[in-house]
């Protein structure tokens, strides 16, 4: 189970997968599926980063958002409306993958260590898809808050 420090779930949390998701991760199939027909994908570099905007939007684990991570590539990938992605474009470690592209997607439990499950629709719902511009300004706000804690930290060294 995912945690914070307040006990409430996060998607940070699932950074690392746990012992029982690993070895479904080893024995899972995944497939090729066409972008920019039902939804765009976004690839967000990194994994962890991804997890930290997605937990600034917020979004519910379990609200049926498809959420797959690529722990090989250390990529975050999530579904966002078709041709609606081009203000993240524009964002350093993040990729739109629209019509002409193909996205490797989990096709058991938990997929494989390439494209697996974080969070994916209920087989009676249609994609919920993420709103690109509210991803783009989760992205600005983890991207610099790492920038403050990252000056932060080399001002204190360097005294």
């Amino acid at each position: 189970m995912a945690n914070s420090i307040n006990g409430a779930r996060t998607w940070a949390a699932l950074l690392n997968p746990a012992p029982e998701v690993l070895h479904g991760l080893r024995t899972g199939r995944c497939v090729w599926a066409a972008c920019g027909w039902s939804w765009d994908a976004v690839a967000i570099a990194p994994l962890q980063r991804g997890l930290e905007a997605l937990d600034a939007l917020p979004l519910p684990l379990d609200a049926g958002y498809t959420v797959i991570a690529d722990h090989a590539r250390q990529e975050l990938i999530v579904y966002i409306p078709c041709g609606t992605g081009g203000a993240l474009d524009a964002l350093q470690g993040v990729r739109v993958l629209g019509r002409g592209t193909e996205l490797l997607v989990p096709a058991s439990r938990y997929g494989t260590f390439t494209a697996a499950w974080l969070s994916c629709t209920h087989d009676d719902e249609e994609d919920h898809l993420i709103d690109p511009a509210q991803l783009q300004t989760a992205l600005l706000a983890v991207d610099t808050r790492h920038l403050t804690q990252t000056d932060t930290a080399e001002h204190a060294f360097a005294e």
